[in-house]
Order: structure tokens, then sequence, then C-alpha cells
């Protein structure tokens, strides 16, 4: 009984440092979004961070080695969003067309759309090659999940799976790109379509 007890307290132990360690590491996500907004990616300093979080800088480099994993792990956390919307909405659905949906571009359009200022940020000048290069690195390796079972990799496809992926993330990001730069004048849902059309139009011609 008492080894039972111990066990309990020592879960609840576990899940109130849990809590603490999320509490602080979204702090620290907090901050280095705050500073994105303010100065870009690249200006930003450990010291920047921590004074903006209000954490020791001990703090810090428990939880990360320095701002870029901080980064990472953010990116880590829309990743799985991105991945959980893969799961529920297939990446293959008849209300799409020509039968094809890719299930991460509607949820990360929805992202863009609610953190404007952040991706407004990395898309500037001063946003940072680095932040660009690592969210779309992410968007490869999700793509390339969905397109391998669009388009067997295999020596007698007409364009390689690598191809496919950069061309279906570049015209993504293309999207992207214009739609933020045009203050958004249609819905994520629309740019969503307009995504799927050009995309199709591509890996269609390639089966």
């Amino acid at each position: 009984m008492n080894e039972t007890v111990q066990q309990r307290g020592a879960t609840m132990g576990e899940k109130k440092e849990d809590r603490r360690v999320q509490r602080t590491r979204n702090m620290l996500y907090d901050a280095l979004f705050d500073l994105m907004i303010e100065k870009g990616y690249d200006a930003i300093t450990i010291q920047d961070i921590i004074d903006r979080a209000n954490v020791g800088r001990s703090t810090f480099y428990s939880h990360f080695m320095d701002k870029e994993q901080l980064l990472l792990g953010n990116i880590e956390q829309l990743r799985e969003l991105l991945k959980e919307q893969c799961s529920t909405h297939s990446s293959l659905s008849t209300e799409r067309v020509g039968g094809y949906r890719f299930g991460f571009s509607l949820a990360m359009l929805q992202h863009v759309q609610s953190h404007k200022q952040i991706y407004r940020a990395v898309t500037s000048k001063q946003g940072g090659t680095l932040v660009l290069y690592h969210i779309k690195r992410m968007l490869m390796e999700i793509t390339r999940e969905e397109i391998s079972a669009i388009l067997p990799n295999s020596d007698n496809s007409k364009v390689p799976q690598d191809v496919a992926i950069d061309f279906v993330v570049n015209t993504f990001w293309s999207i992207l790109t214009w739609w933020m730069e045009n203050n958004m004048p249609y819905s994520a849902a629309e740019m969503d379509q307009m995504f799927h059309t050009l995309a199709f139009s591509g890996v269609s011609a390639i089966q």
C-alpha cells in the first residue's frame, strides 16, 4: 500500500515538473517570437531572450543549447500540429481537385493567418534565412510522407520523388508569400484551394 502511495506521489511530482518545464519553455518561445517581430531573428541574442522571458541564463541553458535549438523546438510543435491535421484530414480526399488533398496546407495557412506578425517578420529581410530554411525543411519532411502515397519512388518514374516534393513545397510557399505580401485578400480555405489546383496540375502530369 505504501508503495502504491509512493508511486502516485512520484507520478504527481513528475506531472508538476512536466508542467513547469513546459511553462518555462513556452515563456522562452513567446520571448523569441516577440523579439523576432521587433528586431528579426538574426539580431536576437540569448541575453535578449532571457531578459524578455525574465529567466536566468542557467535556466535557458537547462532547456536549450542556443537560440537555434529554441527555434527548432517551436517548429517541432508546429510539425506536430500539421501532422495531426494530416491524420485528421486524410492525404487523399475526393473533395479536392483530382482526388488529392495535402493534409498540411490548410492547417499551415490557418496558422499563418493566426500569427501574421511572426510570419511577416520571418519573411522580411531581417527575418533570417535560417528560420525560413528550417520551416521549409519541416514542410519538405511532411510532404515527403504524403507524396509517397501518391507517387511511388521508382527508377521508372518520370520525375523523382525529391523533385516532386520540392515542386509542391515551393508552390505552396510561393502562394503563402504572395498571400502575406498582398495583405491576405482571400481566406485560408480559398488559398488552400488555389494551392491544390496548382499543385495537382504538376503532380498529375508526372503520374
